[in-house]
């Protein structure tokens, strides 16, 4: 446990303040999210297009169909690698800025986003982890139900993964090995700072949710709200990872942050 008391909601609070004074932290997420969007409703609206024109014009084939179907399939699959990739650096970008807010100072995303691409090494591994757990939580959830509970179990003691992969400059094994480590020592905290991701993120996706039904207006309030509600996971996770890594410093090797990555 840490040796002084952590005010987790204060810090929290904290958070907010510091996101409205750092607004800007919400761009490269929010960026994220419009590219993605924007992805998504090209190919599925062009495939549509292709199949409904190849239709009433030359009446095609089941078979021509299929493979039309299909190509619009392979490219949202590898186009969807590709913005996911995007969306972890725009994460791991806004995680580096977050810790020059903490240390007051103005938040450096030209930085930021120079550390996430050293960064990628690593956080391609925890992504293709990332990829392999999520498998096994759906096969978990349609065989015996228990998939979601192992999804917020794991998130939880991962909460600190990408903050010491970004900050800390450690591998992701290890990075979710120290992760880990510090959710077990400090479970109080830990869980009031998830706690408080979850309520904001849940929040924020409610929002976006109202306006499904206005497509223009939609694209806009998913760039805002879901860029300023990772901004503000991230200066927590950024926030309590500084906070309770000192704590266990002697069970965990010490790292030099932002130095050259490792996997």
């Amino acid at each position: 446990m840490i040796n002084r008391p952590i005010d987790a909601m204060a810090e929290l609070q904290n958070a907010f303040q510091a996101l409205f004074k750092n607004w800007i932290l919400a761009v490269p997420t929010g960026v994220a999210t419009l590219v993605a969007t924007a992805f998504f409703l090209f190919v599925v609206i062009a495939t549509l297009g292709s199949l409904v024109g190849a239709g009433v014009v030359g009446g095609m084939s089941p078979k021509a169909a299929m493979a039309l179907a299909g190509a619009g399939g392979l490219t949202f699959i590898v186009g969807g690698v590709v913005i996911f990739i995007l969306y972890l650096l725009a994460c791991a970008a806004v995680m580096a800025a977050a810790e020059d807010v903490w240390r007051g100072q103005a938040a450096d995303l030209a930085s930021g986003i120079s550390t996430a691409f050293r960064k990628l090494g690593p956080l391609l591994v925890l992504f293709l982890i990332s990829i392999v757990v999520g498998v096994i939580c759906i096969v978990l959830v349609l065989a015996l139900g228990l998939g979601i509970i192992l999804a917020i179990l794991l998130s939880f003691f991962w909460m600190y993964a990408l903050p010491a992969i970004v900050i800390g400059n450690q591998g992701a094994l290890q990075a979710l090995g120290t992760s880990y480590h510090l959710v077990r020592q400090n479970l109080a905290p830990s869980l009031t700072a998830f706690l408080g991701i979850a309520v904001v993120t849940f929040i924020g996706e409610f929002v976006t949710r109202l306006f499904h039904g206005v497509p223009a207006l939609a694209v806009i309030i998913a760039f805002a709200v879901g860029g300023l509600t990772y901004a503000y996971s991230a200066l927590v996770a950024v926030r309590f990872y500084d906070l309770l890594r000192g704590a266990v410093a002697s069970a965990i090797p010490a790292t030099s942050p932002r130095t050259g990555p490792t996997v």
